[in-house]
Protein backbone atom coordinates (compact mmCIF):
# COMPACT_ATOMS: atom_id res chain seq x y z
CA UNK A 1 0.00 0.00 0.00
CA UNK A 2 1.14 3.80 -0.83
CA UNK A 3 1.80 5.57 2.22
CA UNK A 4 3.38 9.24 2.74
CA UNK A 5 4.31 10.22 5.79
CA UNK A 6 4.78 13.51 7.36
CA UNK A 7 8.26 14.60 5.77
CA UNK A 8 6.75 13.78 2.41
CA UNK A 9 3.99 16.10 3.23
CA UNK A 10 6.19 18.86 3.58
CA UNK A 11 9.02 18.21 1.36
CA UNK A 12 6.03 17.84 -1.05
CA UNK A 13 3.93 20.36 0.51
CA UNK A 14 6.05 22.70 2.51
CA UNK A 15 4.42 21.61 0.06
CA UNK A 16 4.07 19.18 -2.84
CA UNK A 17 5.83 18.21 -6.57
CA UNK A 18 7.56 20.90 -7.33
CA UNK A 19 9.91 22.14 -9.74
CA UNK A 20 14.01 23.12 -9.82
CA UNK A 21 17.10 23.39 -11.98
CA UNK A 22 16.33 26.83 -13.61
CA UNK A 23 18.34 29.78 -13.24
CA UNK A 24 17.58 33.42 -13.27
CA UNK A 25 18.54 35.74 -15.89
CA UNK A 26 19.23 40.10 -15.17
CA UNK A 27 18.05 40.14 -18.97
CA UNK A 28 14.67 41.74 -19.54
CA UNK A 29 12.84 43.96 -21.94
CA UNK A 30 11.99 47.56 -20.58
CA UNK A 31 8.59 46.49 -19.57
CA UNK A 32 8.10 43.10 -17.50
CA UNK A 33 4.46 41.13 -17.45
CA UNK A 34 2.84 42.46 -19.82
CA UNK A 35 -0.67 40.56 -20.83
CA UNK A 36 0.23 37.35 -22.46
CA UNK A 37 -3.82 37.75 -24.13
CA UNK A 38 -6.05 35.79 -22.75
CA UNK A 39 -7.83 32.33 -24.27
CA UNK A 40 -4.52 31.77 -26.45
CA UNK A 41 -1.18 30.25 -25.70
CA UNK A 42 1.40 31.35 -23.35
CA UNK A 43 4.87 32.44 -23.91
CA UNK A 44 7.66 33.52 -21.73
CA UNK A 45 8.29 36.56 -23.93
CA UNK A 46 10.03 38.65 -21.23
CA UNK A 47 12.67 37.29 -18.72
CA UNK A 48 12.41 38.35 -14.71
CA UNK A 49 14.93 41.13 -14.29
CA UNK A 50 14.60 40.25 -10.99
CA UNK A 51 17.76 37.97 -10.19
CA UNK A 52 17.42 35.79 -6.84
CA UNK A 53 20.04 34.06 -5.64
CA UNK A 54 19.33 30.99 -3.45
CA UNK A 55 21.37 28.94 -0.78
CA UNK A 56 20.91 25.75 -3.12
CA UNK A 57 22.17 27.69 -6.48
CA UNK A 58 25.72 28.82 -4.40
CA UNK A 59 28.78 27.94 -6.13
CA UNK A 60 30.46 27.51 -2.11
CA UNK A 61 29.51 27.92 1.16
CA UNK A 62 31.72 27.80 4.08
CA UNK A 63 31.67 29.21 7.62
CA UNK A 64 29.66 28.24 10.50
CA UNK A 65 26.43 26.96 8.08
CA UNK A 66 24.08 24.21 8.33
CA UNK A 67 22.30 23.18 5.26
CA UNK A 68 20.99 19.58 6.08
CA UNK A 69 17.78 17.76 6.45
CA UNK A 70 16.04 20.35 8.38
CA UNK A 71 16.35 22.98 5.37
CA UNK A 72 15.13 21.11 2.99
CA UNK A 73 17.77 22.61 0.34
CA UNK A 74 15.89 26.24 0.42
CA UNK A 75 17.00 28.24 3.74
CA UNK A 76 20.18 28.48 5.21
CA UNK A 77 21.40 29.22 9.00
CA UNK A 78 24.01 30.84 10.15
CA UNK A 79 25.46 29.62 13.43
CA UNK A 80 27.84 32.28 13.35
CA UNK A 81 30.31 33.95 10.53
CA UNK A 82 29.77 32.54 6.88
CA UNK A 83 30.12 33.19 3.45
CA UNK A 84 27.70 32.25 0.65
CA UNK A 85 29.13 32.48 -2.83
CA UNK A 86 27.35 32.84 -6.37
CA UNK A 87 28.24 33.01 -9.97
CA UNK A 88 26.39 35.39 -12.00
CA UNK A 89 26.13 36.00 -15.83
CA UNK A 90 24.15 39.27 -17.29
CA UNK A 91 23.66 40.50 -20.18
CA UNK A 92 23.88 44.30 -19.80
CA UNK A 93 25.91 45.90 -17.07
CA UNK A 94 24.62 48.27 -14.68
CA UNK A 95 23.81 49.36 -11.00
CA UNK A 96 21.85 46.80 -8.97
CA UNK A 97 19.72 47.64 -6.12
CA UNK A 98 19.32 44.94 -3.42
CA UNK A 99 16.93 43.00 -1.01
CA UNK A 100 17.67 39.96 1.63
CA UNK A 101 14.50 37.64 2.31
CA UNK A 102 15.94 36.68 5.92
CA UNK A 103 14.94 35.38 9.24
CA UNK A 104 16.71 37.02 12.33
CA UNK A 105 15.80 37.18 16.14
CA UNK A 106 19.36 39.11 17.16
CA UNK A 107 19.45 43.01 15.66
CA UNK A 108 21.96 44.14 14.32
CA UNK A 109 23.50 41.19 12.53
CA UNK A 110 26.16 41.95 10.22
CA UNK A 111 25.65 41.30 6.83
CA UNK A 112 27.98 42.46 3.93
CA UNK A 113 27.66 41.59 0.38
CA UNK A 114 29.65 42.50 -2.61
CA UNK A 115 30.39 42.12 -6.11
CA UNK A 116 33.41 43.45 -7.96
CA UNK A 117 34.83 46.74 -6.54
CA UNK A 118 31.63 47.04 -5.45
CA UNK A 119 30.91 46.67 -1.42
CA UNK A 120 27.57 47.03 0.43
CA UNK A 121 27.78 47.03 4.55
CA UNK A 122 24.19 46.46 6.13
CA UNK A 123 23.23 45.68 9.78
CA UNK A 124 19.79 43.39 9.60
CA UNK A 125 16.89 44.09 11.76
CA UNK A 126 14.74 42.04 13.46
CA UNK A 127 12.35 40.42 11.37
CA UNK A 128 8.12 39.76 12.02
CA UNK A 129 6.06 37.10 11.54
CA UNK A 130 3.49 34.95 12.90
CA UNK A 131 4.99 32.01 14.46
CA UNK A 132 5.71 32.30 18.66
CA UNK A 133 8.85 30.57 19.70
CA UNK A 134 8.50 27.15 20.91
CA UNK A 135 8.52 26.95 24.65
CA UNK A 136 11.30 24.72 25.09
CA UNK A 137 13.58 26.74 22.84
CA UNK A 138 15.15 25.29 19.37
CA UNK A 139 16.66 21.95 18.91
CA UNK A 140 20.38 21.75 18.84
CA UNK A 141 20.01 19.39 16.49
CA UNK A 142 16.49 19.37 14.52
CA UNK A 143 15.93 16.70 12.18
CA UNK A 144 13.89 16.98 8.40
CA UNK A 145 10.11 17.81 8.40
CA UNK A 146 9.33 14.17 10.18
CA UNK A 147 10.64 14.67 12.89
CA UNK A 148 9.15 17.49 15.69
CA UNK A 149 12.59 19.09 15.85
CA UNK A 150 11.92 20.40 12.48
CA UNK A 151 8.58 22.84 14.23
CA UNK A 152 11.30 24.10 17.14
CA UNK A 153 12.75 26.41 14.98
CA UNK A 154 9.81 28.31 13.98
CA UNK A 155 11.06 31.37 16.03
CA UNK A 156 13.84 31.26 12.91
CA UNK A 157 10.77 30.72 9.78
CA UNK A 158 9.88 34.93 10.57
CA UNK A 159 10.93 35.54 7.14
CA UNK A 160 10.69 39.23 5.22
CA UNK A 161 12.15 40.81 2.30
CA UNK A 162 14.19 44.16 4.11
CA UNK A 163 15.28 46.32 1.09
CA UNK A 164 19.52 46.81 1.56
CA UNK A 165 20.72 50.64 1.55
CA UNK A 166 23.41 50.75 -1.11
CA UNK A 167 23.99 49.49 -4.90
CA UNK A 168 26.24 46.84 -6.44
CA UNK A 169 27.52 46.91 -10.23
CA UNK A 170 27.70 43.98 -12.29
CA UNK A 171 29.30 43.79 -15.36
CA UNK A 172 28.22 41.99 -18.79
CA UNK A 173 29.27 38.53 -18.31
CA UNK A 174 29.73 36.61 -15.30
CA UNK A 175 29.97 38.17 -12.30
CA UNK A 176 31.19 37.26 -8.69
CA UNK A 177 29.01 37.95 -5.86
CA UNK A 178 29.32 37.46 -2.08
CA UNK A 179 27.33 37.07 1.06
CA UNK A 180 29.29 37.71 4.23
CA UNK A 181 27.30 37.38 7.85
CA UNK A 182 29.78 37.87 11.04
CA UNK A 183 28.94 37.17 14.34
CA UNK A 184 30.17 34.99 17.25
CA UNK A 185 28.94 30.70 16.95
CA UNK A 186 26.00 30.71 18.74
CA UNK A 187 22.78 28.39 18.27
CA UNK A 188 21.31 30.49 15.38
CA UNK A 189 22.17 34.44 14.20
CA UNK A 190 21.00 34.51 10.80
CA UNK A 191 18.79 32.72 8.28
CA UNK A 192 19.00 32.90 4.33
CA UNK A 193 16.64 32.25 1.64
CA UNK A 194 17.48 34.81 -0.75
CA UNK A 195 19.10 37.62 -1.96
CA UNK A 196 17.66 39.74 -5.02
CA UNK A 197 19.27 41.70 -7.51
CA UNK A 198 17.04 44.22 -8.76
CA UNK A 199 18.21 46.43 -11.93
CA UNK A 200 17.94 50.23 -10.98
CA UNK A 201 17.44 50.54 -14.46
CA UNK A 202 14.04 48.93 -14.63
CA UNK A 203 12.78 49.55 -10.94
CA UNK A 204 10.06 52.00 -12.27
CA UNK A 205 8.72 48.94 -15.10
CA UNK A 206 8.82 46.27 -12.00
CA UNK A 207 7.13 48.84 -9.47
CA UNK A 208 4.58 49.64 -12.24
CA UNK A 209 3.78 46.09 -13.08
CA UNK A 210 2.95 45.00 -8.90
CA UNK A 211 1.14 48.46 -9.17
CA UNK A 212 -1.35 46.65 -12.07
CA UNK A 213 -1.39 43.45 -10.06
CA UNK A 214 -2.62 45.19 -6.79
CA UNK A 215 -5.17 46.95 -8.72
CA UNK A 216 -6.38 43.82 -10.31
CA UNK A 217 -7.01 41.86 -7.29
CA UNK A 218 -10.55 40.01 -6.17
CA UNK A 219 -12.60 42.04 -3.61
CA UNK A 220 -12.32 40.22 -0.54
CA UNK A 221 -14.98 41.40 1.34
CA UNK A 222 -16.81 38.05 1.81
CA UNK A 223 -13.41 35.99 2.48
CA UNK A 224 -12.83 38.56 5.47
CA UNK A 225 -15.77 38.56 6.86
CA UNK A 226 -16.12 34.63 6.87
CA UNK A 227 -14.66 33.97 10.28
CA UNK A 228 -13.87 30.20 10.18
CA UNK A 229 -13.86 27.63 6.97
CA UNK A 230 -12.30 24.04 6.71
CA UNK A 231 -10.31 21.95 4.19
CA UNK A 232 -10.06 18.62 3.14
CA UNK A 233 -7.19 16.84 1.80
CA UNK A 234 -9.16 13.86 0.41
CA UNK A 235 -6.65 11.62 -2.13
CA UNK A 236 -6.13 8.08 -3.20
CA UNK A 237 -4.17 7.31 0.16
CA UNK A 238 -7.02 8.52 2.38
CA UNK A 239 -7.86 5.39 4.68
CA UNK A 240 -11.33 4.58 5.61
CA UNK A 241 -12.28 3.58 9.03
CA UNK A 242 -10.92 -0.10 8.73
CA UNK A 243 -9.29 -1.87 5.63
CA UNK A 244 -7.19 -0.89 3.29
CA UNK A 245 -8.58 2.03 1.05
CA UNK A 246 -10.34 1.49 -2.36
CA UNK A 247 -9.44 2.77 -5.69
CA UNK A 248 -9.79 6.55 -6.10
CA UNK A 249 -12.60 6.80 -8.57
CA UNK A 250 -14.32 4.18 -6.59
CA UNK A 251 -13.94 6.54 -3.39
CA UNK A 252 -15.02 9.48 -5.08
CA UNK A 253 -18.46 7.38 -6.54
CA UNK A 254 -19.52 6.15 -3.06
CA UNK A 255 -19.26 9.94 -1.41
CA UNK A 256 -22.36 12.02 -0.83
CA UNK A 257 -21.99 15.00 -1.29
CA UNK A 258 -25.17 16.55 0.16
CA UNK A 259 -24.33 14.68 3.44
CA UNK A 260 -20.67 16.45 3.19
CA UNK A 261 -22.23 19.62 2.87
CA UNK A 262 -24.65 18.95 5.63
CA UNK A 263 -21.69 18.11 7.79
CA UNK A 264 -19.96 21.28 6.75
CA UNK A 265 -22.51 23.17 7.45
CA UNK A 266 -23.22 21.78 11.20
CA UNK A 267 -19.60 22.68 12.09
CA UNK A 268 -20.25 26.27 11.43
CA UNK A 269 -17.58 26.95 8.12
CA UNK A 270 -18.57 29.49 5.66
CA UNK A 271 -16.29 28.12 2.99
CA UNK A 272 -14.75 24.52 2.42
CA UNK A 273 -11.34 24.07 0.41
CA UNK A 274 -11.40 21.17 -1.19
CA UNK A 275 -7.73 19.14 -2.44
CA UNK A 276 -8.06 18.25 -6.13
CA UNK A 277 -4.70 16.50 -5.90
CA UNK A 278 -1.57 16.10 -3.61
CA UNK A 279 0.94 13.56 -4.06
CA UNK A 280 -0.38 11.86 -6.94
CA UNK A 281 -2.12 13.78 -9.98
CA UNK A 282 -5.74 12.82 -9.09
CA UNK A 283 -8.74 15.21 -9.90
CA UNK A 284 -12.42 14.15 -9.02
CA UNK A 285 -14.14 15.13 -12.44
CA UNK A 286 -13.92 14.81 -15.93
CA UNK A 287 -11.00 17.59 -16.77
CA UNK A 288 -9.96 16.97 -19.66
CA UNK A 289 -7.06 18.96 -19.97
CA UNK A 290 -5.99 17.16 -16.54
CA UNK A 291 -6.76 13.53 -18.21
CA UNK A 292 -4.86 14.67 -20.85
CA UNK A 293 -1.72 15.10 -18.79
CA UNK A 294 -2.58 12.49 -16.39
CA UNK A 295 -4.50 9.71 -17.78
CA UNK A 296 -6.70 7.52 -15.48
CA UNK A 297 -6.20 10.35 -12.64
CA UNK A 298 -9.60 11.98 -13.23
CA UNK A 299 -12.60 10.63 -12.10
CA UNK A 300 -16.20 10.18 -14.83
CA UNK A 301 -18.03 11.71 -12.01
CA UNK A 302 -17.97 15.23 -11.82
CA UNK A 303 -17.86 15.30 -7.55
CA UNK A 304 -16.96 18.85 -7.07
CA UNK A 305 -19.59 20.63 -9.19
CA UNK A 306 -22.02 18.47 -7.28
CA UNK A 307 -20.26 19.81 -4.21
CA UNK A 308 -20.11 23.11 -5.13
CA UNK A 309 -24.34 22.76 -5.53
CA UNK A 310 -24.67 21.07 -2.26
CA UNK A 311 -22.80 23.22 -0.33
CA UNK A 312 -24.08 26.10 -2.07
CA UNK A 313 -27.49 25.15 -0.53
CA UNK A 314 -26.51 26.26 2.90
CA UNK A 315 -24.74 29.12 1.79
CA UNK A 316 -21.03 27.51 1.86
CA UNK A 317 -18.68 28.37 -0.55
CA UNK A 318 -16.06 26.40 -2.47
CA UNK A 319 -12.74 26.76 -2.81
CA UNK A 320 -10.02 23.89 -4.68
CA UNK A 321 -6.84 23.20 -3.19
CA UNK A 322 -4.16 22.53 -6.39
CA UNK A 323 -0.48 21.68 -6.19
CA UNK A 324 0.11 22.82 -9.23
CA UNK A 325 3.63 21.58 -9.83
CA UNK A 326 1.77 18.40 -9.02
CA UNK A 327 0.02 18.77 -12.46
CA UNK A 328 3.65 17.87 -14.12
CA UNK A 329 5.52 15.35 -14.31
CA UNK A 330 8.18 16.02 -12.17
CA UNK A 331 11.15 14.07 -10.33
CA UNK A 332 11.89 15.13 -6.51
CA UNK A 333 15.37 15.89 -5.64
CA UNK A 334 16.02 13.36 -2.60
CA UNK A 335 16.68 15.23 0.69
CA UNK A 336 15.09 18.61 -0.95
CA UNK A 337 12.01 20.61 -1.37
CA UNK A 338 13.47 21.17 -4.98
CA UNK A 339 11.92 19.51 -8.34
CA UNK A 340 13.98 18.55 -11.70
CA UNK A 341 11.24 20.13 -14.42
CA UNK A 342 10.20 18.09 -17.10
CA UNK A 343 8.82 20.79 -19.51
CA UNK A 344 9.77 24.01 -20.16
CA UNK A 345 8.21 27.00 -19.11
CA UNK A 346 6.61 28.06 -21.87
CA UNK A 347 4.98 24.43 -21.69
CA UNK A 348 4.79 24.00 -17.65
CA UNK A 349 2.43 27.59 -18.41
CA UNK A 350 0.05 26.27 -20.86
CA UNK A 351 -0.36 23.24 -19.04
CA UNK A 352 -1.29 25.14 -16.09
CA UNK A 353 -3.52 27.52 -18.24
CA UNK A 354 -5.34 25.08 -19.97
CA UNK A 355 -6.21 23.31 -16.63
CA UNK A 356 -7.12 26.52 -14.78
CA UNK A 357 -9.16 27.64 -18.12
CA UNK A 358 -11.24 24.40 -18.16
CA UNK A 359 -12.10 24.67 -14.27
CA UNK A 360 -13.07 28.15 -15.08
CA UNK A 361 -15.69 27.63 -17.35
CA UNK A 362 -16.81 24.64 -16.27
CA UNK A 363 -17.58 26.22 -12.69
CA UNK A 364 -17.69 29.86 -13.20
CA UNK A 365 -18.93 31.45 -9.94
CA UNK A 366 -19.33 27.61 -8.21
CA UNK A 367 -15.61 28.10 -7.39
CA UNK A 368 -14.88 31.16 -5.39
CA UNK A 369 -11.65 30.25 -5.05
CA UNK A 370 -8.28 28.72 -5.24
CA UNK A 371 -5.31 27.59 -2.60
CA UNK A 372 -2.27 26.54 -5.06
CA UNK A 373 0.31 24.76 -3.19
CA UNK A 374 4.21 24.79 -3.56
CA UNK A 375 4.70 28.20 -5.56
CA UNK A 376 7.98 28.63 -3.68
CA UNK A 377 9.57 26.09 -5.32
CA UNK A 378 7.67 26.78 -8.72
CA UNK A 379 9.44 30.29 -8.77
CA UNK A 380 13.23 28.95 -7.33
CA UNK A 381 12.75 26.88 -10.40
CA UNK A 382 10.83 28.79 -13.22
CA UNK A 383 11.31 32.30 -12.64
CA UNK A 384 9.77 33.55 -15.50
CA UNK A 385 6.55 32.54 -15.60
CA UNK A 386 4.01 34.79 -17.22
CA UNK A 387 2.03 35.44 -14.20
CA UNK A 388 -0.33 37.83 -15.27
CA UNK A 389 -1.35 35.41 -18.05
CA UNK A 390 -1.60 32.71 -15.45
CA UNK A 391 -3.69 35.10 -13.31
CA UNK A 392 -5.93 35.79 -16.25
CA UNK A 393 -6.31 32.45 -16.56
CA UNK A 394 -7.31 31.62 -13.53
CA UNK A 395 -10.54 34.15 -13.64
CA UNK A 396 -11.53 32.61 -16.31
CA UNK A 397 -15.54 32.21 -15.64
CA UNK A 398 -15.30 34.18 -12.53
CA UNK A 399 -13.52 37.66 -12.28
CA UNK A 400 -14.11 37.87 -8.49
CA UNK A 401 -12.65 34.03 -7.84
CA UNK A 402 -9.47 34.38 -5.34
CA UNK A 403 -6.26 33.00 -5.72
CA UNK A 404 -3.39 32.47 -3.02
CA UNK A 405 0.13 31.02 -3.94
CA UNK A 406 2.02 29.14 -1.45
CA UNK A 407 5.12 30.22 -0.19
CA UNK A 408 4.83 29.00 3.12
CA UNK A 409 7.42 31.19 5.24
CA UNK A 410 8.83 32.80 3.04
CA UNK A 411 8.16 36.12 0.71
CA UNK A 412 5.88 36.49 -1.71
CA UNK A 413 7.89 36.86 -4.75
CA UNK A 414 4.78 37.06 -7.16
CA UNK A 415 1.97 39.89 -6.44
CA UNK A 416 -0.26 38.17 -9.21
CA UNK A 417 -2.30 36.87 -6.09
CA UNK A 418 -5.79 38.00 -3.66
CA UNK A 419 -4.88 36.58 -0.39
CA UNK A 420 -2.38 35.15 1.83
CA UNK A 421 -1.97 31.17 1.93
CA UNK A 422 -1.55 31.59 5.33
CA UNK A 423 0.39 28.23 6.43
CA UNK A 424 0.54 29.26 9.94
CA UNK A 425 0.10 25.17 11.17
CA UNK A 426 -0.12 25.63 14.68
CA UNK A 427 -1.56 27.40 17.52
CA UNK A 428 -1.03 30.06 19.58
CA UNK A 429 0.21 32.12 16.48
CA UNK A 430 0.53 35.72 16.46
CA UNK A 431 -2.42 38.14 15.48
CA UNK A 432 -2.04 40.38 12.11
CA UNK A 433 -3.68 43.32 14.13
CA UNK A 434 -4.95 44.50 10.49
CA UNK A 435 -6.48 43.16 7.76
CA UNK A 436 -3.69 43.68 5.09
CA UNK A 437 -0.76 42.22 5.99
CA UNK A 438 1.59 45.20 6.90
CA UNK A 439 4.96 42.86 7.40
CA UNK A 440 6.22 39.66 7.06
CA UNK A 441 6.07 37.13 4.27
CA UNK A 442 2.51 37.93 3.16
CA UNK A 443 2.94 41.63 3.19
CA UNK A 444 0.35 43.65 1.21
CA UNK A 445 -2.21 40.68 1.02
CA UNK A 446 -5.17 40.24 2.51
CA UNK A 447 -4.49 38.03 6.09
CA UNK A 448 -5.58 34.73 6.66
CA UNK A 449 -4.47 31.44 8.49
CA UNK A 450 -4.27 27.79 7.71
CA UNK A 451 -4.22 25.68 11.06
CA UNK A 452 -3.86 22.26 11.60
CA UNK A 453 -6.89 20.99 13.39
CA UNK A 454 -6.61 17.31 13.90
CA UNK A 455 -5.13 14.92 11.39
CA UNK A 456 -1.53 16.13 9.67
CA UNK A 457 -4.02 17.96 7.13
CA UNK A 458 -5.18 14.33 5.76
CA UNK A 459 -5.43 10.97 7.48
CA UNK A 460 -3.95 8.07 5.31
CA UNK A 461 -2.72 5.43 8.06
CA UNK A 462 -4.67 2.55 7.82
CA UNK A 463 -6.63 0.87 10.93
CA UNK A 464 -5.77 3.73 12.85
CA UNK A 465 -8.64 6.29 14.37
CA UNK A 466 -8.68 9.59 13.14
CA UNK A 467 -6.00 11.99 15.17
CA UNK A 468 -7.74 13.72 18.32
CA UNK A 469 -8.74 17.45 17.77
CA UNK A 470 -5.26 19.56 18.89
CA UNK A 471 -7.02 22.41 20.39
CA UNK A 472 -10.48 22.88 22.16
CA UNK A 473 -13.60 25.07 21.14
CA UNK A 474 -12.64 27.46 23.63
CA UNK A 475 -9.26 27.84 22.28
CA UNK A 476 -10.24 27.61 18.50
CA UNK A 477 -12.97 30.36 19.31
CA UNK A 478 -10.65 32.87 21.40
CA UNK A 479 -7.71 32.59 17.98
CA UNK A 480 -10.75 33.19 15.47
CA UNK A 481 -12.36 35.92 17.61
CA UNK A 482 -9.11 37.56 17.35
CA UNK A 483 -8.71 37.16 13.94
CA UNK A 484 -12.34 38.42 13.44
CA UNK A 485 -11.57 41.55 14.81
CA UNK A 486 -8.73 41.75 12.44
CA UNK A 487 -11.21 40.70 9.37
CA UNK A 488 -8.61 37.86 8.71
CA UNK A 489 -10.47 34.02 7.86
CA UNK A 490 -8.83 31.00 10.04
CA UNK A 491 -8.87 27.51 7.48
CA UNK A 492 -8.99 24.63 10.05
CA UNK A 493 -7.33 21.51 8.21
CA UNK A 494 -9.36 18.33 9.47
CA UNK A 495 -8.90 15.09 9.21
CA UNK A 496 -11.74 13.03 7.02
CA UNK A 497 -11.97 9.38 6.11
CA UNK A 498 -12.69 7.43 2.68
CA UNK A 499 -16.55 7.69 3.18
CA UNK A 500 -16.14 11.25 3.74
CA UNK A 501 -16.86 11.06 7.55
CA UNK A 502 -14.77 13.01 10.24
CA UNK A 503 -13.84 12.09 13.27
CA UNK A 504 -16.31 11.80 16.19
CA UNK A 505 -14.19 13.95 18.46
CA UNK A 506 -13.63 16.26 15.66
CA UNK A 507 -17.21 16.86 14.76
CA UNK A 508 -17.83 17.20 18.30
CA UNK A 509 -15.18 20.23 18.74
CA UNK A 510 -16.54 22.04 15.26
CA UNK A 511 -20.28 21.66 16.27
CA UNK A 512 -18.91 23.47 20.20
CA UNK A 513 -17.38 26.27 17.93
CA UNK A 514 -20.26 26.95 15.68
CA UNK A 515 -22.21 27.57 19.05
CA UNK A 516 -19.17 30.29 20.29
CA UNK A 517 -18.98 31.95 17.24
CA UNK A 518 -21.73 31.94 15.04
CA UNK A 519 -24.00 32.96 18.43
CA UNK A 520 -21.58 35.92 19.15
CA UNK A 521 -21.62 39.04 17.04
CA UNK A 522 -18.57 39.66 15.03
CA UNK A 523 -15.61 42.82 16.42
CA UNK A 524 -14.68 44.34 13.02
CA UNK A 525 -11.68 46.28 13.08
CA UNK A 526 -11.41 49.06 10.19
CA UNK A 527 -10.01 47.52 7.18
Amino acid sequence: MLTMNRKEFLRTGLSTMAVAGLPASAAAAATFGAPEGQGGPLTVARLDPVIRLYPAKAASRSGELRFGPAELSVMLPFLGAGEVLWTVEVAEPGEYDLALCYSTTQAGTPVTIEAGASKVEFAARVTEGYFYPDPNGPSANPGDPDSDSFWTMREYYLFERVPVPGRINLVRGVNVVRLKVAGEKSKEIFRLRSLELTPASQRAAIEADKQRARSRRANTDWFADAGYGMWFHFLDLTTPRQGPPVPYEQSINALDAKKLAKMVADCGASYLIWAVNHGHPTCPAPIKSWEKLHSGWTTKRDFIGELADALGKHGIRLMLYMNCPGIGKLEQQAGTALDLPAFSEAEYSNQLADVFREFGNRYGTRVAGYWFDSWFQTTESYPNLPHEALFDAVKTGNPDRMVALNYWAFPIEVEWQDYWSGEITDLPAKPFKTRYIGRGAGAGLQAHSAIRFDAPWFHITQDKPMEPPRYTAAELADYIRTCQGDRAPVTLGVGIYQDGTIGEESFAVLKQLRTLIRGRARQRRPA
